[in-house]
């Protein structure tokens, strides 16, 4: 994000026009399926199987994810960003279909899979045209704005969902699918050209994506660049970026935890059916995605630590409420539930964004292979988040994951106080 260092250059604002770009509604399809689809079409569609089965498919969902980092690699070195970029998406497409048609585990992890990988590329190679098309004065705006079209993505994803959710889910996939094949199209609107000069250049190392090589200064020492960048990444694990990084994933297994499943918890633990908890999440995620740029602008006056730190607290805070209607077996649990679900939805924002510009100022030298361990824990928390706990909902219900997460939360709070303390700005 921008350096915040003295004598730096401060950040351009190029406002809400300026921002968006048309190819942007192309990065949209994969919040639809991302944190649309899957936490409620997967859920529903494999439960039947058990908790086992639905922790299988959403590890194979996001396992996928984690190859995304090595195919923005790829991208960069060779200079094909956008031929993968715009491919991905009727892969990605025929992925949902495919999903819709399946009737056992293995064929919904093979989509899984394949829909994971192609998600997780778009989704990386979309920072790389955002940090490697623009100044870097102007990328805390764009990224904000560039996350709320995102979000949008999302909104319209849940909106699928919340139609389906009751009955008929394959029919849910089916229609996802067909519109995420748009993205091949949408996707060459305005699509920025990078070349692999452009992409290898220091000035352009991407703080958000974890698509390119580490950069070299021109008059350097020839190098070893593998040993180089491995030296360089053990330098900074060893440091703040270590205790931040374990910190986020220790935030993002908590998330996630809940999030995987989302449909069954509310459904067994305070009795909200598929379809409602759908419609509540839709809401709570329209004013979700209108948040993004918000926590931009709060990230740039108060400091990412700040933003990172109040959406951890809102995240807590939702589920320990989970937590106390799950104990509490009243009719008013029902509600407390909701309220949880909302405010999880309306802390993540504050948690993406902050945690994004927290990992770049702890990168100052746009390090790829730290940035691609930073993003890949999203999806690594994801895995842990679906798979650990799958006992635990298999013995005790799926209401025992809200107090799970919100431990896990706690425990991340405590192992990222330092680094976020110092990422907080004193008014002037």
């Amino acid at each position: 994000m921008a350096d915040h260092s003295p004598g730096a250059a401060q950040p351009t604002r190029v406002g809400m026009r300026g921002s968006i770009e048309p190819w942007f509604s192309a990065y949209a399809l994969a919040g639809l399926l991302v944190n649309g689809i899957v936490p409620l079409l997967i859920p529903l569609t494999v439960t039947s199987r058990g908790p086992v089965a639905v922790a299988t498919v959403l590890a194979a969902f996001f396992a996928g994810q984690l190859l995304a980092p090595v195919i923005g690699s790829v991208a960069d070195r060779t200079g094909t960003q956008r031929i993968i970029f715009l491919g991905s998406f009727p892969l990605m497409g025929a992925a949902a279909i495919g999903f819709g048609l399946a009737t056992d585990v293995l064929g919904w992890s093979v989509a899984a899979v394949v829909a994971g990988t192609t998600a997780g590329a778009v989704q990386t190679l979309g920072s790389v045209f955002i940090v490697e098309g623009h100044p870097k004065s102007e990328w805390d705006e764009r990224i904000g704005w560039f996350r709320f079209v995102f979000g949008v993505g999302q909104v319209s994803g849940l909106a699928i969902g919340a139609v389906f959710a009751g009955g008929h889910v394959h029919l849910g996939w089916f229609v996802a699918g067909g519109v995420i094949l748009l993205g091949a199209w949408l996707g060459r609107l305005g699509l920025p050209h990078l070349s692999r000069q452009q992409s290898d250049a220091p000035d352009r190392a991407p703080t958000t994506a974890p698509a390119t090589a580490p950069a070299v200064a021109p008059n350097a020492a020839p190098t070893d660049p593998p040993a180089a960048a491995t030296g360089s990444l053990q330098k900074e694990l060893r440091g703040p970026f270590g205790r931040f990084l374990l910190s986020w994933l220790l935030a993002m297994t908590a998330v996630q935890t809940f999030l995987n499943v989302m449909p069954l918890v509310m459904r067994d633990a305070f009795h909200v059916s598929a379809s409602h908890t759908a419609t509540w999440y839709l809401v709570a995620s329209v004013a979700g995605a209108c948040l993004y740029p918000v926590c931009g602008a709060l990230a740039r006056r108060h400091g990412c630590g700040w933003v990172l730190g109040t959406g951890l607290t809102i995240t807590l805070l939702g589920l320990l409420l989970m937590t106390g209607g799950w104990l509490w077996h009243q009719p008013g649990a029902t509600w407390l539930g909701i309220a949880g679900l909302i405010l999880v939805a309306l802390g993540y924002p504050f948690d993406y964004i902050g945690a994004t510009m927290m990992a770049a100022d702890l990168t100052t030298d746009g390090e790829g292979s730290a940035m691609g361990l930073f993003n890949s824990a999203v999806a690594a928390g994801a895995i842990i988040g679906a798979t650990a706990p799958s006992a635990l909902a298999a013995k005790f219900g799926y209401g025992a994951l809200p107090p799970l997460a919100a431990g896990l939360i706690v425990v991340a709070i405590l192992v990222g106080a330092r680094v976020f303390l110092q990422h907080i700005r004193k008014p002037s």
